[in-house]
């Protein structure tokens, strides 16, 4: 019974005090953060995205742009956008390099600069473990980084407002000389900020002294390896710590539309989007060679996340533990340096978690039915469900770093990224303050791991891989190996007749073919619930500090995995081939 009570009040305490401060799924489309699963320039395919700010307040947002393979960076853009202000950009291929290019011909102020961006800018492949082709599709990460203090204006700022003072000492209030960062990202009635240079500007006054506040300056990462903010996260020069900006208040929201401009034929993606995933800004520039990771989807400082239960009547939520290390730390980007993307994965991890995902299919020959299911998993990177369980000594022939996982403590120390000459918080380190390379994941482990059930108009049924006992019930099936961070699943049949959607290189596709017969219907990623148990995976305990991982400290027990995609269907008619896209039906663990 003591139990059962402490339970009760542990969900209480949820609902009463954090549920309102707690990361959640916002589905009227708006977030502090908002992801779209896919973007392509492949055969004909362009991507045109857009970021909107919804609200009536200044802010400043980062948009990220992630291969398919390892979710490395590839792009990173600051936007500075005015009160109900809009970006687009356009995704390409250039057909001198092969590689992906982004233009723009929107006026809104970035960094970097708006007319590099209106120039185009080509994707680079600088990591050792992705290829041209991985390049060519990916995903979106769009994160709140705070609202820029507008002062006397509806952003919560001490009616202070963002500056570069003349003087060298910011104080938010505006003297002869000084120049106000709001009023040079404001449009004018022509459509057109009035002095973009502002940001630039703001950003240099911010990194003259060490010892003044000026401008803009970035934030820093605590010991545990979250975002802090060492005053006021409501005033904006009450420290150095994100100098200009106040706290994000979310109203961001992002949509793509994936055009094959030989076809005519388009493809409406909605973005997920993210709210409450943090409590102070997160404000970096994208081109700092420590911190360009972050803001990250494990660096917000809020550590509490719920859903709705299953009755509908209340949240289930919890707060939940960091991992040993900073996720940045052991994703390999190799040959660059592993830097800092946050220790605060989980609640993210848990929103997004499904233990089964399905979609509509319609690849009738006759009418040249095309089907593909994308299924991202943007978590992978930080160490959630990637395929292996963190090790101390990943190589037996070198020492082991200092402590022992799952054992309660923070393994995590400051360190010296000797590569970058940085102090970076919450790394493997060797007892002495010195950065250990010996952490890592034993990839042994065979994830991500799925099946597929499918069914047509009839109540036909199929197991891909698998066979049916006498009653319909389904046996035990391999498992499909999903091993990239962006997974194209096209769906093709056993008679024939049908190819890719999307042109996904023959690499990066995954070709699913459904029994004779079955040329429409719908059909079910399965993840099972007992490998992806929060409470139960090796991998999940290992990467976390509690002894025994989630087993203890939380009132709720949670499966799944952090997926998010679509559905992409097509088909001839008469002379045209429209183009549709279905959301994923999503079977979340709510008991």
């Amino acid at each position: 019974m003591l139990k059962g009570l402490n339970s009760f009040i542990a969900f209480l305490l949820i609902i009463s005090s954090s549920a309102t401060l707690a990361v959640h799924v916002d589905y009227d489309r708006t977030g502090q953060v908002a992801l779209l699963p896919y973007y392509t320039v492949n055969e004909s395919f362009i991507t045109n995205f857009t970021v909107t700010n919804t609200t009536d307040r200044f802010k400043a947002v980062r948009v990220r742009l992630l291969d398919s393979r390892i979710s490395g960076d590839l792009l990173d853009i600051n936007l500075y956008l005015s009160p109900f202000d809009i970006w687009n950009a356009t995704l390409r291929k250039d057909p001198g390099t092969g590689l992906p290019n982004l233009i723009t011909e929107d006026e809104s102020c970035t960094y970097p600069d708006k007319a590099e961006l209106q120039a185009g800018v080509d994707f680079q492949n600088v990591y050792t473990e992705t290829t041209d082709d991985d390049l060519t599709e990916g995903y979106i990460e769009i994160i709140e980084m705070g609202e820029i203090a507008d002062g006397e204006g509806p952003a919560t700022d001490g009616d202070l407002i963002a500056e570069i003072d003349f003087s060298g000492v910011a104080d938010g209030a505006l003297s002869i000389s000084d120049r106000s960062i709001p009023a040079g990202i404001l449009h004018d009635v022509a459509g057109v900020p009035a002095d973009c240079s502002v940001v630039t500007a703001a950003w240099a006054a911010g990194a003259i002294s060490t010892s003044t506040v000026n401008g803009f300056e970035p934030g820093s990462m605590g010991a545990s390896g979250i975002a802090q903010d060492s005053g006021d996260p409501a005033l904006p020069y009450d420290n150095s710590h994100n100098a200009g900006l106040v706290a994000p208040g979310g109203g961001i929201n992002a949509y793509a539309i994936l055009i094959n401009v030989g076809s005519g034929s388009a493809y409406v993606e909605e973005g997920v989007h993210i709210d409450r995933y943090t409590t102070v800004s997160q404000h970096y520039l994208p081109d700092d060679p420590v911190h360009y990771r972050l803001p990250s989807l494990a660096s917000g400082d809020v550590r509490e996340a719920y859903i709705t239960n299953e009755p509908g009547d209340g949240r289930k939520g919890d707060t939940l533990p960091l991992t040993e290390y900073d996720t940045g730390a052991l994703h390999n980007i190799a040959p660059l340096p592993s830097v800092p993307m946050g220790s605060n994965p989980l609640p993210i991890s848990l929103i997004l978690s499904s233990t089964s995902v399905s979609a509509p299919y319609f690849i009738e020959e006759s009418a040249n039915g095309v089907t593909d299911v994308v299924l991202t998993f943007p978590m992978r990177k930080h160490g959630i469900y990637n395929g292996g369980e963190l090790t101390n000594q990943l190589n037996q022939s070198e020492a082991a770093c200092a402590g022992s996982l799952d054992d309660g403590v923070n393994d995590g120390a400051e360190v010296n990224l000797a590569s970058l000459n940085a102090l970076v918080q919450d790394y493997p380190h060797d007892g002495s303050g010195n950065l250990c390379e010996n952490a890592g994941y034993d990839l042994s482990a065979r994830d991500l791991l799925t099946h597929l059930q499918f069914y047509d108009y009839e109540e036909g049924v199929g197991l891909l891989g698998g066979v049916w006992d006498d009653i319909g019930v389904p046996l035990p099936v391999e498992d499909m190996i999903l091993e990239r961070s962006v997974n194209v699943n096209t769906i093709l049949s056993e008679d024939g007749g049908t190819s890719e959607l999307f042109g996904s290189p023959n690499d990066n596709d995954y070709a699913l073919l459904l029994f004779s017969g079955f040329k429409a219907g719908w059909l079910k990623f399965i993840f099972s619930s007992n490998r992806y148990s929060y409470i139960l995976n090796d991998t999940i305990i290992s990467l976390t500090e509690p002894v025994g991982g989630l087993g203890v400290g939380i009132a709720n027990g949670w499966s799944g995995v952090p997926v998010i995609g679509f559905a992409a269907m097509s088909a001839v008619v008469g002379t045209g081939r429209p183009g549709e896209t279905i959301e994923l039906i999503r079977k979340s663990d709510r008991n």
